[in-house]
């Protein structure tokens, strides 16, 4: 099996575009294709979304979702707001999700908690998350080199 390292390649398997740099690619059946722990990888971008400047898009949002097998309805009851809510932010797609500050830094905080993120990692997010963050267009950018 041939294999390369590929200095960047965008995966969009979660809804979203995530750049992953310096990515291992096996060649299978004529076709380059990442050689990922995707387990691994969807954990990452998790943290990532949860650490990362700007707000969330709907896209994101929905991934959270089905990262922690929440249904419409268990996701809006954790975050004490509707289901027609939760939906609205998902329909947003790749826009910004319009949530509620307070929601919003809510749901990245819990996100940093489930995945048991150090002390230090969820004080530091904190901090950064006192203020709404910026609308910005924004991608998820992984380093993937060993």
């Amino acid at each position: 099996m041939e294999k390369r390292t590929q200095a960047q390649f965008v995966y969009e398997g979660f809804g979203f575009p995530v750049v992953l740099k310096h990515v291992a690619m096996v060649k299978l059946r004529g076709t380059w294709t990442p050689d990922l722990d995707y387990n691994g990888l969807a954990r990452d971008v998790l943290q990532a979304i949860a650490v990362h400047p700007g707000r969330l898009s709907g896209a994101e949002v929905r991934f959270v979702r089905h990262y922690f097998a929440l249904t419409l309805q268990q996701f809006a009851e954790r975050f004490g707001v509707s289901h027609p809510a939760v939906l609205k932010w998902e329909k947003a797609g790749a826009a910004p999700a319009n949530m509620a500050w307070g929601t919003e830094k809510d749901l990245r905080l819990f996100i940093l908690d489930t995945l048991g993120a150090k002390p230090k990692m969820f004080a530091d997010a904190y901090r950064r998350l006192a203020r709404p963050a910026p609308v910005v267009s924004r991608r998820i950018v992984l380093n993937r080199a060993a």
